[in-house]
């Protein structure tokens, strides 16, 4: 009698795969593979949403702080303009330092206008 081959055709082994349950198993897998490929996806939906919602929250933040300094730019005018008024004697002395600074300078250019008109005196009756 002859030997039998070991190994058998690639036809055969097909058929004790179907047999056993093996296409079964290979189609359980494919589906597992779609189940990865779906949890990715919604982890990558998951992704992009606290992305955005990051950025929106960063953006927020960013007016919220110009907000309170805008706020305390305008306490502290507020506040100055407060201090100005509370003493009117304050405000008596710093208009009268403005008007004798003025004064000053009014007074030493009248003075140089005087020198020069006096030169030119001085030149018309020697010349």
């Amino acid at each position: 009698m002859a030997a039998k081959k070991r190994g058998g055709s690639k036809r055969s082994a097909g058929k004790k795969a179907a047999r056993r349950g093996g296409a079964k198993r290979g189609a359980k897998r494919a589906s597992a593979k779609k189940g990865g490929a779906k949890k990715a996806a919604k982890k990558a939906g998951v992704r992009r949403r606290a992305k955005k919602r990051a950025v929106k929250k960063a953006v927020v933040r960013k007016a919220a702080k110009r907000a309170v300094v805008r706020k305390a730019v305008k306490k502290a005018a507020v506040k100055k303009a407060a201090k100005r008024r509370s003493s009117p004697l304050a405000r008596v002395k710093r208009v009268a330092t403005g008007v004798v600074e003025q004064a000053q300078s009014a007074v030493t250019h009248g003075v140089e206008v005087v020198k020069e008109a006096a030169e030119n005196i001085v030149d018309r009756v020697s010349g």
